[in-house]
């Protein structure tokens, strides 16, 4: 249903394969959908009898195993009617979504419980960032969920721990470096 493509050169390759840039010319790989044959399997009733959630579109995620997912029931966030802030801009009908509600209290869970399961799919045991807020949090939360290591690298001596809390609480291994 998909496949990997150089943005560059079009050089394709299977969505099974572990590929992080073109082997052709080193430019950044995307995913691309054959769109007729999710069509074939994808219905609206389908899509309206799914929980609100990111995987309500697994069809249209590049994950290939279901039995690998792995969430945490991200997603599915509430609106809020924003009327006089609507009038304001002079729109009819503004919503905004909560964010904060999901699992980490960021948007950043929506992209890695897909990220978390396709490292699961390629058989990885550990998964690593450089990041000192969102992302370490999700990840490490993510990553303790599956099961698997989660390392965090940030500069040495130029945070405050309570930036990381999050992250360690999920059991993020914290590794400082000069920089």
């Amino acid at each position: 249903m998909f496949h990997l493509e150089c943005i560059v050169c079009g050089e394709k390759y299977g969505a099974e394969e572990l590929v992080y840039v073109c082997h052709r010319c080193g430019e950044l790989l995307d995913v691309k959908y054959n769109y007729n044959e999710i069509r074939g399997r994808l219905s609206k009733v389908d899509l309206r009898s799914r929980s609100l959630s990111v995987w309500r579109y697994r069809e249209l995620l590049p994950i290939l195993d279901d039995s690998k997912i792995v969430s945490l029931k991200e997603g599915g966030t509430k609106l809020h009617h924003c009327q006089r802030l609507g009038e304001k801009l002079g729109l009819k009908r503004l919503y905004v979504k909560t964010e904060g509600d999901n699992p980490t209290g960021s948007f950043k869970d929506r992209g890695m419980t897909v990220g978390i399961t396709k490292a699961l799919e390629y058989g990885m045991k550990a998964v690593m960032c450089a990041s000192t807020g969102n992302t370490s949090a999700s990840l490490a939360a993510y990553a303790a969920k599956a099961g698997i290591l989660c390392l965090v690298i940030i500069p040495s001596g130029k945070i405050a721990f309570g930036k990381l809390a999050q992250a360690v609480a999920y059991g993020a291994k914290i590794i400082q470096i000069k920089g």
